[in-house]
């Protein structure tokens, strides 16, 4: 009887410490997903604006740029929206993963999402541009396709864990970027997307 107290009581240790360690793995993922989803607010409210030539606003005024772009950038992990007015290229908003952000959810001491794959950066050029060799929307990178995405992964402090969280995917043909995100991890790896 002795015994199997000793066993029951091993066992009740082990489950709430791994219970606990996997609730606060998850807390972070779904801070994860929030991080994504705030980025992609940003990214998409831009995007719209250069899709339907609406003026982007400062503090003192309010302006109709010629040419919208974002970047993707890896190496600094950040997200630059830039516009171009009377041939004069501008930062609008710089969205930074890590270091000094205002972003919520993005890093914290056990985690941080880091912007993965490769540079590459997205053109909208004004809606009623008269110039008809330049193209609408249109990518530029290291491969200049029809499609092209970046990765957003989540590692912990001492990176001995990383999930892929999302991806967001520019395609030309469609005039769209789509948020994905991961519904079920195998390991690192994402095996099903969202739709």
């Amino acid at each position: 009887m002795l015994e199997i107290l000793i066993v029951m009581m091993i066992v009740g240790i082990l489950f709430v410490a791994f219970r606990s360690s996997f609730q606060v793995k998850n807390k972070d993922i779904l801070y994860g997903q929030a991080c994504i989803e705030t980025i992609y607010g940003e990214i998409n409210n831009f995007l719209h604006a250069g899709l339907s030539s609406k003026s982007l606003s400062s503090w003192t005024m309010q302006f109709f740029p010629d040419q919208y772009s974002i970047r993707f950038n890896p190496d600094t992990q950040s997200i630059g929206l830039w516009y171009k007015e009377q041939g004069n290229e501008h930062i609008y908003s710089t969205i930074e993963l890590t270091g000094n952000i205002n972003i919520m959810y993005c890093t914290s001491n056990r985690y941080s999402i880091q912007l993965s794959w490769e540079t590459y950066e997205l053109y909208i050029n004004k809606g009623l541009q008269e110039n008809a060799a330049l193209q609408f929307f249109y990518l530029s990178g290291t491969n200049s396709i029809s499609t092209w995405w970046n990765t957003f992964i989540q590692c912990d402090a001492q990176w001995t864990w990383c999930k892929i969280m999302a991806r967001f995917e520019s395609d030309t043909r469609t005039i769209s970027l789509k948020k994905q995100m991961c519904l079920s991890f195998s390991g690192s790896d994402c095996n099903e997307w969202d739709n």
